[in-house]
């Protein structure tokens, strides 16, 4: 009898995809908080730099392998002390103005991608008319403001920079099947606030009829570029570890809680206008929790 025990368990696989019906709705929040602290020419700095947004995801049509998905955002957080821009959703008590209009002005847009078995993102769109929408909840109807904010704003709300916010939230699975204590890699790059390279391991920590827990690990690396802000040219030179776990819904493949501990050193080298270099370490944690319905 303890052969057949032994056997049973050995053979125990669990397979993670997405499965989803047509009407499926999953509403996911994502927190990031990040202490950053900054030495230059004899002076140091701290600063803190929290944001947050929460999403809701609506599955529809499936065909050709890919789930057609259209995307809302429905509450929004920023807050950095030090450019003196504070806002979120779901506490404000009064209108939003001036930076913290333009944020705000993203709540209740759409956009549309489609969604692979295994998790890729691709055909995303709806910029331009979220781009649109926006500029006209803010009152921006002469032609010179339109151009320039939407200018601004596609900066931040673009192809490149939603697959980086929906990586959070969306797992790229192995196309296998899988027991306790297996893993599976994945790379991949973001390009906010600088381009990195996260090297990501995967592993089945536990499962059970309704859930999958993963033990996530993160090599971080900067891969070159320059960053512009404040008028100041940075190349960062920077690397770092992220680690954490993620609770999964193992009938949808869809997160319903995680959590990830960051730290990144390293130094930001200055180029433009004038040469120094500043020595960096940023200390943060991402929290994730979903629903689905």
């Amino acid at each position: 009898m303890m052969l057949t025990l032994v056997a049973g368990l050995a053979s125990a696989q669990v397979t993670l995809n997405y499965n989803l019906s047509s009407g499926t709705t999953y509403s996911t929040k994502v927190v990031l908080e990040q202490d950053i602290s900054q030495a230059y020419m004899g002076q140091s700095q701290d600063v803190e730099s929290d944001q947050g947004y929460g999403i809701e995801l609506t599955f529809t049509d499936f065909e050709d392998g890919k789930y057609s998905v259209k995307m809302v955002y429905k509450s929004i957080m920023i807050n950095q002390p030090m450019t003196g821009l504070s806002y979120d959703s779901e506490t404000a008590t009064t209108e939003p103005t001036g930076a913290a209009k333009a944020v705000a002005s993203v709540l209740d847009r759409e956009l549309q991608f489609t969604l692979s078995k295994t998790g890729e993102v691709s055909n995303i769109t709806g910029f331009e008319a979220m781009l649109d929408s926006m500029a006209a909840n803010m009152g921006i109807t002469e032609e010179a403001q339109l151009s320039l904010f939407k200018s601004q704003m596609s900066s931040q709300y673009n192809i490149q920079s939603m697959k980086d916010q929906l990586k959070r939230t969306l797992i790229i699975f192995p196309d296998k099947e899988l027991n306790k204590g297996d893993l599976w890699t994945e790379d991949q790059s973001v390009s906010a606030p600088f381009t990195m390279n996260i090297q990501t391991t995967y592993e089945v920590a536990a499962y059970d009829d309704e859930t999958v827990t993963l033990n996530v690990s993160s090599d971080i690396f900067t891969e070159g570029g320059e960053l512009v802000t404040n008028g100041a040219t940075m190349t960062p030179d920077l690397s770092g570890v992220q680690s954490g776990t993620i609770k999964i819904d193992r009938k949808t493949g869809l997160i319903l809680e995680g959590g990830m501990e960051q730290l990144i050193s390293g130094v930001l080298n200055m180029t433009s206008p004038q040469e120094m270099e500043i020595v960096t370490e940023i200390s943060g944690k991402t929290e994730v929790t979903g629903t689905v319905q």
